[in-house]
């Protein structure tokens, strides 16, 4: 390829012109305008060509990567040739997976490769063209010197171009073959896998091996050993492949466990340092839960914990990984379970967790083979015997100790049930249908014991998050945290049961099904009139609302609520508490609404309807609501305050989005709907602060120095650190008898809270200090 086709040539069959023309001109000489820009701007082109060049066909990173995909699919190749006889359905589901991955990146390398190889094509025409533009200028332009020069270097710049665009599309044209001979394998493959996951649910009724009773068709234990090393050794490189692919599920788990690592880590500080604070001034102490018994798994610094935490949720980022990595996984999660039952458990249960632990490796370790000897076989086969019986006494054990979550009992009930099913297929010569059983078996059990040990240790970072509100808040009175204790238990079972059994179907190779089935019945489109709707959506929008409603309930347990009523610590929140509330109920709302997928002309006539029952039926709920939006704003009452509306007086416990509640002084609780306490009379005691004014009611015998009995009542009412000490108390005569005179003690208390008790500690002071004078009280 020449840049300067028929120009150059010409030039050079008669150089004694350029040389003669710069002998006749000055010693400077300077290019004819017109070739001068053309060869400045065919430079500034060539330029340009090389950079496109390196760029459109730069393959470093795709020629580095390429090995890796083609070495992996020659692994699987192997693996699906040499173990055809006896199916591994976690491999199948593994290689699915793999397989997809690498044929999703050897189309994008397939697309990229194409693309720039049209782009270096492009680029030779460009270069081509260039050449045929320049050749006419420089045919009609006298020959000199500086041509030459000029010339020279556009030639240089030329040759590389040219040289480069060759390289380069000699590396697209051998990267593309590659490429598209791994894609093509990789869909023999995906077929084999398909054809292979055929033949096991085909198989599921017949042997591929022969039975046990028939020693002499079986395959030799030394042959066995061969082809387990073998499969290990193909198992590391695929599972250092999906490390690399999936690098951010460890960032997700590394985020997990450092956010709920510090969230209790948090909590615990905090709560410490109000326990040292409290120490420190001789207040009474807040029952922390530093001495309480509810927290059995968390510590103060709880790395294993939040280990465990993490753990528990590894294998629901990826249900289908490389077997290798799933027993990382599960090694990792046994450890630290482990660890925590040692210092959380009853010694008998863990030495139940023990054995179990032993029983997976055990197990996992023999049932690896993917083509068991005869001594393999009758080994699986004592060792799922031996599950069948430990699984038994463990399963008596809960029965009689409530020492786990309740959903454990049925899992151990399934682990027998199991391991007895993976002992006759192992006998009958079904070893895929054995170790199938036998890994959902073992698997099943251990990850429901650590999904047990999750609930309980989010229930107590939740039991920690409200201890640690309520002392930020300054409340000291009892939690009563049972009844967000039991609904938190029951979205949290609800919501590992689903993850369980994702993890149980997926072993069992139903998680597929099961999916496709559940998908279509939910996103099967349904019509109502000239509505059309899915079950998905209406779940989605129950869903919403009912998490709606019990996350309002619950939100006021985060900033320092408590149930008790009989706290004298009642802290003055404000009306704050209704306006999260309704926030949460509004957004909760709109998401459902969106969820629903209803269009906004149904909603419409949705909310015409409602307008309509509003006016009809509905008007005391609407009043109570708005009501209930007005006492937020506009504050004329908190929570904490003593108030007094028709003829009922309370202490305010809480103001709900409907209905206000308060707390007698008997103990009762009053609920009045908002729309009362705003269009009635309300008298608040504790608007501006907690102080009142009462009364005390003195009898005194009539011989008696009144002006010294007056004089010694202020005396001990001023004594008192509970009384208003900047306004004097006032002793009035109320009347005078023959038997005596009736005073009444008027004065100011700091809360009101004390009224009763501080009223009774001073009429007891009083009638000390009166005695101690000689003057007698009737």
């Amino acid at each position: 390829m020449s840049l300067l086709v028929g120009g150059l040539p010409a030039l050079q069959a008669a150089p004694s012109l350029p040389r003669r023309a710069a002998a006749a001109r000055p010693p400077a000489p300077v290019l004819p305008d017109t070739l001068a820009q053309r060869i400045e701007r065919a430079y500034f082109t060539l330029s340009r060509i090389n950079g496109a060049a390196r760029r459109n066909a730069d393959t470093d990173d795709l020629s580095d990567d390429l090995p890796t995909v083609e070495e992996n699919l020659e692994t699987i190749r192997q693996n699906l040739e040499q173990y055809g006889n006896v199916v591994d359905v976690k491999q199948l589901q593994m290689y699915r997976v793999l397989l997809a991955d690498m044929q999703e990146k050897l189309g994008a390398w397939r697309a990229t490769l194409a693309d720039g190889s049209k782009q270096l094509t492009a680029t030779k025409g460009r270069l081509d063209t260039l050449a045929t533009e320049l050749s006419p200028t420089i045919a009609q332009t006298p020959a000199t010197a500086a041509i030459e020069r000029a010339l020279a270097r556009l030639r240089t710049k030329q040759d590389r171009a040219t040289a480069l665009l060759a390289r380069r599309h000699q590396t697209v044209t051998a990267l593309q073959t590659r490429v598209s001979a791994g894609f093509i394998l990789g869909l023999e493959l995906q077929d084999l896998v398909r054809e292979q996951m055929g033949r096991f649910n085909r198989r599921n009724s017949a042997a591929e091996l022969p039975p046990l009773w028939h020693p002499s068709r079986i395959v030799a234990d030394e042959e066995t050993s061969a082809l387990v090393r073998q499969s290990y050794a193909a198992q590391r490189s695929l599972v250092g492949y999906y490390f690399a692919e999936h690098w951010d599920y460890w960032v997700w788990m590394v985020l997990l466990a450092g956010g709920f690592f510090t969230w209790v880590f948090r909590s615990f500080r905090v709560l410490r340092q109000a326990a040292a604070t409290e120490a420190a001034t001789g207040a009474p102490a807040a029952p922390l839960v530093l001495t309480e018994h509810r927290l059995h798994y968390l510590r103060p610094v709880p790395v294993a914990a939040a280990l465990l935490v993490v753990f528990s949720l590894a294998p629901f980022f990826d249900l289908q990984p490389p077997a290798a990595y799933t027993d990382l996984l599960q090694l990792l999660l046994l450890l630290t379970l482990t660890a925590l039952g040692w210092r959380s458990w009853p010694r008998p249960l863990f030495w139940y967790w023990v054995a179990i632990v032993v029983a997976f490796f055990v197990l996992n370790i023999t049932y690896a083979q993917r083509a068991p000897g005869l001594g393999a076989r009758w080994a699986m086969l004592l060792l799922n015997a031996g599950a069948v019986a430990l699984g038994w006494r463990f399963w008596q054990y809960l029965r009689g100790h409530r020492v786990l979550a309740g959903f454990v009992k049925p899992v151990a009930l399934l682990f027998i049930g199991l391991n007895a099913l993976a002992l006759l297929a192992n006998a009958y010569g079904r070893v895929s249908l054995a170790k199938m059983f036998t890994t959902t078996a073992i698997f099943g059990l251990t990850q429901v014991v650590a999904l047990s040990a999750f609930v309980r240790i989010v229930t107590e970072a939740f039991y920690l998050q409200v201890q640690r509100s309520r002392t930020a808040g300054g409340l000291n009175g009892r939690l009563a945290f049972g009844k967000m204790e039991s609904g938190l238990r029951k979205g949290l079972t609800a919501m590992v049961s689903v993850l369980w059994l994702m993890l149980f179907t997926t072993n069992l190779n139903l998680y597929n099904l099961f999916y496709r089935l559940i998908g279509h019945v939910l996103t099967a489109p349904h019509k109502l009139g000239s509505t059309t709707f899915t079950l998905s959506s209406i779940l989605l929008f129950v869903g919403i609302i009912f998490l709606t409603i019990q996350l309002q309930k619950y939100a006021g347990y985060f900033f320092g609520e408590t149930d008790d009523e009989f706290s004298v610590e009642a802290d003055r929140k404000g009306s704050w508490m209704v306006a999260i509330r309704l926030a949460i109920l509004a957004v909760g709302l709109f998401l459902a609404t969106l969820a629903s997928g209803l269009p906004v002309d149904k909603i419409a006539i949705v909310l015409g309807a409602l307008g309509v029952g509003i006016g009809l039926g509905l008007q005391n709920i609407i009043n109570n609501l708005v009501s209930g939006v007005i006492l937020i704003f506009e504050r004329p009452f908190q929570v904490g305050d003593y108030i007094e509306v028709k003829g009922q007086t309370g202490r305010v416990k809480d103001i709900g989005i409907r209905a206000s509640k308060l707390i007698s002084q008997a103990g009762s609780e009053i609920i009045l709907p908002n729309g009362d306490l705003l269009s009635n009379h309300v008298i608040n005691w504790t608007l501006s602060n907690n102080h009142i004014r009462t009364e005390l009611a003195l009898n005194l015998g009539p011989e008696i120095d009144l002006d010294e009995a007056r004089r010694l009542i202020s005396e001990e009412i001023l004594k008192n650190p509970n009384t208003l000490h900047k306004v004097a108390p006032e002793i009035l005569l109320n009347n005078v008898t023959t038997t005596g005179y009736d005073l009444r003690a008027l004065f100011w208390i700091n809360n009101i809270r004390q009224e009763q008790a501080l009223k009774s500690e001073l009429l007891a002071g009083i009638y000390q200090r009166l005695t101690q004078a000689g003057i007698a009280m009737r």
